[in-house]
């Protein structure tokens, strides 16, 4: 299958160097060296040009802060610049570092307050503290084109003027060389948030784009365009199928899968295990009956403990977001937990922070990403919450942390019963016949008839009672269950069921018989130590599975008969 060849949608440059994509104003932000200029080029059709910045010394490279309000450009004579996108112009700048040598491209990592930028001349890379422009050489190739930096902040890719993309290791300060025989491969894009491959043009023998493909062993590089304008030097992703390429006149376009991702849903996907709609949460309960071929079978189920939200990253993402926020009644919530997530350098799990910040963001999970836990959006401690009826809702925010519509939009809130009482299990007294004589604990019977009955209170406090049991155990392993009652006989429009309290058993039913100790064949039965168990279960699940376990009480008898 022939590769996708690019198409030209802006010409008009003197020399395009570097270039980056900002999504919320979809424009590929260029830095047009030989005209000492920032220019934008819409993304999708129509693919207007418009200078935004002028006054630059050969600008060779752009890239934009996380805030979503400034950007990052270098001038090739040794200058790393911070620029408010409001003003893109040379005279709005600030200086964060002079004094380098012919930067070529510059890798942010602001979560730790730093940038890499490849001095082409110097033949080095350079990281730059963010706060006082302080240098430190920390790996040395030469004549660097390309850095990128994987978002631990640990790993370093280089691409150079000797064919090669090598990787560096800050924290072991070691390196190798990931691919050669490279025909001058020049700036470095990660493909995808989950880093598994890398994007750059190359110029020799003619132009095309390439990748990396880390997730192979060894990594493997392969074209995956047809032949561009002269001179490719920086590509950025415009979505899931499509490139844009910087070359030194022009900027152009790729397709190429020629097909077209769209995804929706609710932005709150469920809680663990449990479809977060009025179907699978009528009333705020959980209740998957209704197919009955699901693995997680529950009916009319309240929620307690530990809750995993699950987020719908394709969705948010794809609606322009970068952050979210979670709210409980209106409540903000400010819980950190921890996930697992690939590192596809490594080739092995990494437990990664979640955040929040202070202010309650907490970072979107990006495609190409891989985590354990795939749409895990919080592990949300439901204890400090009053049972009843609570409404998650999940708030949506883009760089610049403006919210992007409202949690009360359809899809990202769901009312939830909050439970975290437990069962309640008493074995109050055993009562022999006839008269139901009271039997006290540790009695030896030895008189009157093998029959009994017993008063107990097996109950939920609020009435979320799942099932209750009365057990005997005796001699060598016997064991029999004297009464017992579950909800699926109680079930009610009201979706409560308190119970037993204070209840002689056996029944339920109104033809029960007292419980007899002679079982047929078994001497042991009425000539041994017994013990009676009241078990009682509740309905309350984190999404995952039922949380409480059973209570339990126990008194014990001696019956000589």
């Amino acid at each position: 299958m022939p590769l996708p060849n690019p198409v030209v949608i802006a010409s008009g440059f003197a020399d395009a160097v570097g270039c980056c994509y900002r999504q919320n104003t979809d424009q590929l932000l260029i830095t047009d060296s030989g005209n000492g200029q920032i220019v934008a080029v819409k993304g999708f059709a129509p693919h207007t040009r418009t200078v935004l910045g002028t006054g630059y010394h050969f600008p060779s490279d752009i890239e934009l802060s996380q805030d979503g309000l400034h950007a990052y450009v270098a001038e090739k004579p040794g200058s790393l610049l911070r620029v408010p996108l409001s003003n893109l112009n040379r005279a709005a700048a600030t200086v964060v570092s002079s004094g380098l040598n012919g930067i070529d491209q510059i890798a942010l990592d602001e979560a730790h307050g730093f940038a890499y930028v490849a001095e082409f001349t110097g033949s080095h890379i350079q990281r730059i503290n963010l706060a006082n422009g302080a240098k430190t050489i920390v790996a040395s190739v030469f004549a660097p084109r390309g850095v990128i930096v994987t978002d631990d902040g640990r790993f370093l890719l280089v691409s150079s003027d000797s064919g090669t993309i090598t990787q560096f290791d800050l924290q072991t300060n070691t390196n190798k060389v990931l691919a050669s025989g490279l025909g001058a491969p020049r700036h470095l894009t990660w493909s995808d948030a989950g880093q598994s491959l890398v994007l750059f043009p190359i110029r020799n023998p003619s132009g095309t784009v390439m990748k990396l493909d880390l997730t192979a062993s060894p990594p493997t590089t392969a074209a995956i365009t047809g032949t561009t304008q002269h001179d490719p030097y920086s590509v950025a992703v415009l979505s899931s199928n499509q490139l844009l390429i910087a070359t030194a006149q022009t900027v152009e376009e790729v397709d190429l899968t020629a097909s077209v991702f769209l995804p929706g849903g609710p932005i709150l996907l469920g809680i663990g295990f449990v479809p977060a709609d009025s179907v699978h949460l009528p009333n705020g309960y959980a209740d998957t009956t209704m197919d009955p071929t699901y693995f997680f079978q529950v009916k009319d189920c309240p929620f307690g403990g530990t809750l995993p939200l699950q987020i719908n990253w394709q969705h948010a993402d794809a609606i322009g977001a970068k952050y979210y926020k979670v709210f409980v009644n209106g409540v903000l919530i400010k819980q950190p937990f921890s996930d697992y997530k690939w590192n596809t350098i490594l080739n092995e799990f990494e437990l990664v922070p979640c955040g929040p910040d202070s202010n309650g963001f907490y970072p979107l999970r990006q495609a190409g990403q891989i985590w354990l836990n795939n749409w895990l959006g919080l592990l949300l401690d439901s204890t400090g919450q009053p049972n009843g009826l609570r409404t998650i809702a999940v708030s949506l925010f883009n760089a610049a942390k403006v919210e992007i519509g409202n949690n009360t939009d359809p899809g990202r809130h769901a009312a939830v019963m909050i439970d975290n009482t437990g069962p309640i299990a008493v074995l109050e007294q055993i009562l022999q016949e006839p008269g139901d004589v009271v039997v006290d604990a540790c009695a030896i019977v030895n008189s009157g008839a093998p029959t009994f009955n017993f008063r107990v209170t097996a109950s939920h406090p609020l009435s979320h009672l799942r099932g209750w049991e009365l057990v005997v155990y005796w001699g060598d392993n016997k064991s029999q269950v004297i009464s017992t009652d579950d909800y699926s006989n109680h079930i009610s429009a009201t979706r409560l069921w308190a119970g037993i309290t204070s209840t002689v058993v056996p029944p339920p039913g109104p033809s029960a018989s007292p419980w007899n100790a002679s079982v047929p064949g078994d001497s042991t039965s009425t000539r041994c130590a017994h013990s009676f168990f009241v078990y009682a279960w509740d309905r309350v699940i984190n999404g995952w599975g039922y949380i409480h376990g059973w209570a339990s009480y126990q008194k014990s008898v001696t019956l000589l008969f």
